[in-house]
């Protein structure tokens, strides 16, 4: 398998590895099915800050709009999405536990109204179609791309490029930037801001933006190893999801 050239030492190692997808993703469903609490491991306990100002300044407007985050975990992305107006905001989590702990999260925490459009399905990124729209206007990637083995990066980006429309946009939160982490295995596997573009832009993406995030727009435990980028799903033109997307 060619490998993308910003992939890091041991992922790129990695990348031209076999692996069983269901035996690697066997350690999410154990996991959780532990008990994870809110603020554990991988499991920051609320919104990035990053994506609540781009929510809260309109900088990505999803009124009305459908949106998808895969590997929700507890949720706090979906449930802040359709708090910002999304008409269809969708979780999905390879997990039963989590999308259980999702909807605990949403109903505890949300409004009857952003309830409705707060939505959680167990099933598998690579193979997931939405039953009700055809596919989405917009998109969050946080900790999934890290979380994957690095043999499924190219599907990963495949992924995307189906479910998103033509015109359709993608918000990634590149973590963890850490050169640190390149000598051991994952996950998280580290991550770089090139990774994504190799992945993404022929998978046909056009790239917006791509940028550390600052200091305070960071969870603490992640400060100085985020990047946001912002992508574009090459085709008809979208109406305005924000910050020129």
């Amino acid at each position: 398998m060619t490998v993308a050239s910003g992939a890091p030492g041991a992922a790129q190692a990695a990348a031209a590895e076999a692996v069983d997808a269901a035996e690697y993703n066997s350690r999410w469903h154990g996991i959780w099915e532990a008990g994870l609490q809110p603020g554990e491991m991988f499991d920051i306990g609320g919104v990035s800050p990053a994506l609540s100002r781009l929510l809260a300044s309109r900088d990505l407007d999803l009124a009305g709009r459908s949106f998808l985050v895969p590997g929700c975990g507890r949720g706090y992305d979906v449930v802040a999405a359709a708090a910002a107006g999304a008409a269809r905001a969708v979780g999905l989590d390879l997990s039963g536990a989590a999308v259980a702990a999702a909807a605990a999260h949403r109903d505890a925490t949300a409004g009857p109204e952003a309830a409705a459009r707060a939505h959680f399905v167990q099933g598998d990124f690579f193979t997931y179609s939405d039953d009700v729209v055809p596919a989405f206007d917009a998109g969050y990637d946080y900790t999934m791309l890290c979380a994957l083995h690095p043999s499924m990066r190219p599907a990963w980006a495949a992924a995307w490029a189906r479910l998103l429309r033509p015109g359709g946009h993608l918000v990634t939160m590149v973590y963890p930037v850490d050169s640190s982490l390149e000598s051991r295995p994952g996950p998280p596997w580290p991550v770089t801001p090139g990774l994504y573009k190799d992945l993404l832009l022929p998978a046909g993406f056009e790239l917006l933006s791509l940028d550390p995030i600052p200091d305070h727009l960071s969870h603490p435990r992640r400060v100085g190893r985020e990047w946001l980028g912002r992508w574009r799903r090459a085709g008809a033109a979208p109406a305005a999801v924000g910050g020129g997307a």
